[in-house]
């Protein structure tokens, strides 16, 4: 009988990324199917455009920008609500218990994780982009006076769609490390508002506080914080993320489900 010649071996860079490629499609699947996915994505873009008008009408600096009241409502809300469509995303999961289907279909958790913050991260920057749009038609509408300029405007743009990702992929890292929303909630609060509170009543804790993601946010999006610039801003919130991910790598590999 004649011997059956083996199949040739898939190179393993070729085989990964297939894998991670089947993982993403897997999430944006599960993400887009979900009504929650919706309600919070309109909430987002309802919530810009009453902060963004609020913030419109109460301004009247002829200089300002129509884009700026986006900024204003990044940071004072719309960025925490597109940041809870990633923590649910995660601790969703462990609550109903579909974590452990999503484990068994991609037995390696770091490219799970990395899948998930793929989808997450390029739709809360979409999701981000669009408030910004919100956003700067409400200032168009609602500011007395405002200069246009098209570099400002888009590069404010643009950074509310770059922080709404980068703090959306922080908060998958800590949902992972978490699990539960009650908790994921608490430590988001507790990094983004209570550590910078309790380090400010300390002296000489202005550069550390600067250094928390509160302060990356300010530099990325108000174009510096009075430390550091926009640029080292987008840095920082950057290693945070990545930190935040690690962490949560380290913490998926050596924890059973």
């Amino acid at each position: 009988m004649a011997a059956t010649a083996p199949a040739p071996a898939r190179p393993a860079g070729r085989s990964r990324t297939a894998g991670l490629r089947g993982a993403v499609a897997a999430e944006w699947t599960k993400l887009v199917s979900l009504r929650s996915t919706w309600y919070l994505l309109l909430g987002a873009a309802v919530l810009t455009g009453v902060i963004a008008s609020a913030a419109g009408v109460l301004t009247h600096d002829p200089g300002a920008s129509p884009a700026g009241p986006a900024v204003v409502a990044e940071l004072n809300g719309t960025g925490l609500v597109v940041a809870a469509l990633a923590m649910l995303a995660v601790t969703g999961e462990y609550a109903t218990g579909s974590a452990t289907t999503a484990f068994l279909c991609v037995p390696d958790r770091v490219r799970l994780l990395a899948a998930k913050s793929l989808t997450l991260g390029a739709v809360t920057f979409a999701a981000g982009l669009l408030c910004g749009v919100v956003g700067l038609v409400c200032g168009l509408v609602t500011l007395e006076n405002s200069t246009f300029d098209t570099a400002t405007v888009c590069g404010q743009v643009l950074g509310v769609g770059v922080h709404a990702a980068l703090l959306s992929v922080l908060t998958v890292g800590l949902a992972a490390v978490v699990r539960r929303s009650a908790g994921t909630v608490t430590a988001l609060f507790g990094l983004l508002f209570l550590l910078p509170m309790a380090l400010d009543v300390l002296p000489g804790a202005e550069t550390a506080v600067d250094l928390l993601p509160a302060g990356a946010s300010e530099a990325l999006l108000l174009d510096g914080n009075g430390s550091y610039g926009w640029q080292a801003g987008l840095a920082l919130m950057a290693l945070w993320a990545l930190a935040s991910l690690t962490v949560a790598a380290r913490v998926l590999r050596r924890r059973d489900v």
